[in-house]
């Protein structure tokens, strides 16, 4: 499309497309430097859009519409003030009568923190983080009273690996494809599996895509993620390996995370590469980046082992400048929490415990998460590495 025009969605438009519902649509022409108007009814079902998206709530006359363009101010009106109604009539002596109580504004919509674990290539444990992390955030929250406030979603289509980690089958996202369901936040529960002795929801990946149309998918996920993000206080992204063409990460994954982490691996090749991905990925979308901003970005280095040639202070010199969520050694709890059939059953020991907390106090500052009163250990072997790595993003 040329040069950029002006679209009005109004209540009533026919999203009988596939794949090009007014989210969609609206979100992909304010980037390509449109201007979109849309009404609020569309944000009241539970749509999400792009903050340059402009919200109508009413009717606009040609006044208002140019003001809502960014055009000149309407000339201002005369407003009449109305006449105070009269006193109402009472029996002298009666008791005066009762004022009606102002109506109570209705609570903010819940919001919960989508997190989104992504890599340029595979192999640096971008799903066993993924879920080890839910998991273990499921337990915290529990313990916090807040049992059943986390989900895992999986959207790596090509590779649908959080099934088989959590050895689950079924329900998954080709069963809401299948059968009718409500996309509200009192019955969205019903339509996911779940890991009932610590409170974690999951959202699986078809193990065969094969014959599934794709665009159908990408569709139902763009639609429930604001549904989950409603529902719960944390959803947790398995994301496909995350090349910058990749159509699930450019218009999913990225306009929903709120946090982005990224596992990393002590191999200076693969750490080249992922420092240029990076700096693509906070690049304006204008300059034909990601334009995620970089406050978003968190790296976790992985499988972190102080006696390989590429050591932590390697891996830190060249990825300075990112924020540093934390380190995951490579030892034995974390196979077993890897590789276990049961991983709800396998409770991570004290050291890879306050690893995992501190990445999830990292990115969050959701007091479930607080690490415990005088604990100075947090993230073992952290501590002497930590410092390698400025906080600050570029």
């Amino acid at each position: 499309m040329g040069s950029p025009v002006t679209f009005v969605f109004a209540p009533g438009f026919a999203e009988d497309v596939p794949g090009a519902e007014v989210a969609v649509l609206a979100n992909g022409l304010v980037r390509n430097g449109h201007t979109v108007l849309v009404h609020v009814s569309f944000t009241e079902r539970g749509d999400v859009f792009d903050p340059k998206v402009v919200l109508v709530a009413k009717r606009l006359n040609v006044a208002e519409l140019l003001v809502a363009l960014g055009g000149a101010e309407p000339e201002p009106q005369l407003e009449l003030q109305p006449e105070p109604p009269p006193e109402p009539w009472t029996v002298p002596g009666a008791p005066p009568a009762q004022a009606i109580p102002a109506p109570v504004p209705a609570a903010p919509r819940r919001q919960g923190t989508v997190i989104a674990i992504t890599s340029a290539k595979g192999g640096a444990g971008k799903t066993s983080t993924t879920v080890n992390l839910a998991m273990h955030a499921a337990r915290l929250l529990q313990s916090a009273g807040r049992a059943g406030s986390a989900v895992l979603v999986d959207v790596n289509l090509e590779r649908a690996d959080v099934a088989r980690f959590l050895n689950l089958k079924s329900p998954t996202v080709l069963d809401l494809l299948q059968a009718p369901w409500s996309p509200a936040a009192d019955t969205v529960r019903q339509s996911l599996t779940s890991i009932s002795e610590i409170g974690l929801y999951a959202l699986l990946a078809p193990q065969d895509v094969v014959s599934v149309d794709r665009s159908r998918i990408d569709s139902l996920y763009r639609r429930i993620l604001p549904v989950l993000r409603q529902t719960f206080d944390f959803v947790f992204i398995d994301t496909p390996v995350a090349e910058t063409n990749h159509r699930t990460f450019l218009d999913l994954v990225l306009p929903e995370a709120d946090v982005i982490l990224v596992p990393v691996e002590p191999d200076r090749v693969a750490l080249e590469a992922i420092g240029a991905w990076l700096s693509a990925l906070v690049t304006p979308q204008q300059q034909g980046g990601g334009g995620v901003p970089p406050e978003k970005v968190f790296v976790i280095l992985n499988r972190a082992r102080p006696d390989v040639e590429c050591g932590p202070k390697e891996v830190m010199d060249q990825l300075g400048g990112w924020r540093f969520a934390g380190l995951i050694p490579e030892d034995e709890g974390w196979m077993r929490a890897v590789n276990t059939p049961q991983p709800a059953s396998v409770r991570p020991g004290p050291d890879l415990e306050r690893t995992l907390r501190g990445i999830l106090a990292a990115i969050s500052d959701d007091p479930a998460f607080a690490m415990p009163a005088g604990d100075r250990s947090i993230m073992p072997l952290t501590s002497r590495w930590k410092k390698l790595l400025p906080l600050k993003p570029r």
